[in-house]
């Protein structure tokens, strides 16, 4: 059964790892319109592969979050988090953030592109 979860941490993980990498490409956007507003659009970082939803946060809040490798931001629903995997640390209006533990956690910080 062990094998099981650790093979679940780790998909969720890559996962979130990609979501993240395209949000590092929506940043330099979202970077270049700050001027004229401060909110961005976000993918939703959350472990689900089909997921597809957007987010809506300030790159301040961003760069924040990033600042955690092992936090990210989904959508502000239950059903995209994993709590088997992660726990909801923040519960905001407009998205909640996670946090993984164990092997995803380790991950996370592995695939990290900013480390």
């Amino acid at each position: 059964m062990g094998g099981q979860q650790e093979q679940r941490e780790r998909r969720a993980a890559h996962n979130q790892a990609l979501f993240r990498s395209v949000n590092e490409r929506i940043a330099a956007l979202n970077d270049a319109f700050d001027e004229l507003t401060s909110y961005g659009s976000w993918m939703c970082e959350c472990f689900r592969a089909d997921c597809t939803e957007m987010i809506v946060m300030t790159l301040g809040e961003y760069e924040q979050l990033r600042a955690r490798p092992e936090r990210f931001a989904v959508r502000a629903d239950p059903s995209h988090v994993d709590r088997a995997v992660e726990e909801v640390v923040n519960e905001g209006e407009r998205y909640w953030t996670v946090q993984k533990s164990g092997t995803a956690a380790e991950l996370a910080v592995q695939l990290d592109e900013r480390r």
